[in-house]
């Protein structure tokens, strides 16, 4: 008794649907990443509650999407770096929407020890302000991608409420 071989082309046809299945879903996949980054500006720097050892200051970032579709963002932190060395560190504490095309104000709590720059602020002129920048990240789409952001620009004291305090 002779074996007749039949016509692989359907078995074929269906190995390739695994295959095809594996390189249509990270395309999909890039859909629910934004296209652009994100924008990030440091809008002030709020005094929370001032202590010997430590210090919680609110960080006002603004966060404007660029983007055709509304950014969620789960969670996030911020790193308060003055003259180069970490001063504060916080977490995103609730999740931000920002919508299309738009933007929203987000604060960050972080907690740090600023008693460390005081030997710095008497070199440091009333013109130049202290050099800051906030490092950080935020936790956006399906698969939790970081989207990294850096802001910099300089400080000038006394800090206050208003917006004059921090300069991009």
């Amino acid at each position: 008794m002779a074996i007749v071989a039949r016509s692989s082309g359907f078995t074929q046809r269906f190995r390739r649907w695994p295959t095809l299945l594996l390189v249509a879903l990270p395309l999909s996949a890039c859909s629910a990443f934004p296209v652009n980054h994100p924008e990030v500006q440091l809008l002030s720097i709020q005094p929370e509650s001032v202590g010997l050892v430590s210090q919680t200051f609110l960080l006002a970032l603004k966060v404007s999407n660029p983007n055709d579709s509304a950014l969620h963002a789960k969670a996030g932190e911020a790193r308060l770096y003055v003259q180069d060395r970490q001063v504060a560190y916080g977490l995103l504490d609730k999740p931000v929407d920002v919508p299309a095309y738009g933007s929203v104000t987000v604060n960050i709590p972080v907690t740090g020890n600023f008693l460390t720059l005081l030997g710095d602020l008497g070199s440091v002129s009333a013109r130049a302000g202290l050099p800051y920048t906030v490092k950080g990240y935020l936790v956006a789409g399906m698969l939790d991608m970081r989207i990294p952001f850096t802001v910099t620009g300089a400080l000038h004291l006394p800090l206050s409420p208003s917006p004059s305090a921090v300069l991009p």
